[in-house]
């Protein structure tokens, strides 16, 4: 979920949170992937960095979905992506929302190689393509969670590292108007110099009490239409 630059190494953090698998359930796995993957797109920006980790694959498929430009031709899915239905008392989910690209590419109307290009498109794309909240795919991969949560402006937490989850710098993307989004809380930067290093032993519950309360009342921080 939060692999780093380290290769096939896994860290033993997740293994006191995986103790009681019952209670692993509760926690909010997506956001500390998010946020995990937010801070190693920041470090990967700074001059002379040349690594990065993160589940990257959830930047090809944002970019696939929302930069139309980019993306490939797809065919027909391999995979099932409904639910698969057992039986009369049992229906199990069907595959990830990534799966949709198990298909063949083509990259015909595609450029995939020249960055110049690349960026030319990027600058020139006015493409504006919200999230389709009466999609049948998108409202089946929200599940149980409400989808008013992906308007939350909130901190998204995993050990020593908060990220601020910003959706008004991107809010026609709910189908919303675009005003110039407010400067961004001034503590951003500053929580961007607290690691794990030399820190064994922090309790990142209470040296982070001030935005685990802001999570928690993250319903409270919606954008309303």
């Amino acid at each position: 979920m939060c692999p780093d630059s380290s290769g096939n190494l896994v860290s033993l953090l997740y293994l006191a949170k995986l103790e009681d698998i019952i209670a692993a359930r509760n926690y909010s796995w997506g956001s500390a992937v998010l946020a995990f993957l937010y801070r190693e797109l920041c470090n990967a920006s700074e001059k002379g960095k040349a690594a990065i980790g993160g589940a990257l694959q959830l930047v090809q498929i944002w970019a696939w979905s929302r930069i139309i430009p980019l993306c490939p031709g797809l065919g027909a899915p391999r995979v099932h992506m409904g639910p698969h239905q057992i039986d009369n008392n049992r229906v199990l989910p069907g595959a990830p929302y990534g799966a949709m690209w198990n298909c063949e590419h083509t990259f015909t109307r595609t450029v995939r190689t020249t960055v110049r290009v690349i960026r030319d498109i990027l600058d020139e794309m006015q493409y504006d393509q919200p999230y389709d909240m009466e999609s049948n795919v998108i409202m089946a991969y929200a599940g149980d969670f409400n989808p008013q949560l992906w308007r939350s402006i909130c901190p998204l937490i995993f050990y020593a590292i908060v990220e601020m989850h910003h959706p008004k710098r991107v809010i026609r993307q709910f189908g919303m108007m675009q005003n110039i989004p407010d400067q961004s809380d001034p503590w951003d930067m500053s929580l961007h110099k607290i690691t794990r290093s030399n820190r064994t032993g922090t309790d990142w519950v209470l040296q982070h009490i001030l935005y685990i309360t802001r999570w928690q009342r993250r319903y409270d921080t919606v954008i309303q239409r």
